[in-house]
């Protein structure tokens, strides 16, 4: 359970930063502006929608790779 929210959580930052650049430079400033914002009518919580979805397929590709990977060791 740890790692799997450890690999939500890396994901949710690479795709913030590489979305929004200037998180870096101004993190206060882009968080203020978290609530009036909307993404594919999302809304404000289109970062973790978004974060979700990503984590999803990556948990659909690891688990055809675990698959994959199972026919090989027999």
């Amino acid at each position: 359970m740890k790692k799997e929210l450890l690999i939500y959580l890396t994901l949710f930052l690479i795709l913030a930063i590489a979305q929004h650049p200037d998180l870096l430079s101004s993190p206060i400033e882009r968080l203020s502006q978290l609530p009036t914002a909307g993404a594919y009518g999302v809304g404000f919580i289109h970062p973790i929608v978004f974060s979700l979805i990503a984590y999803l397929l990556l948990w659909i590709f690891r688990g055809i790779f675990r698959v994959i990977k199972s026919f090989f060791k027999k």
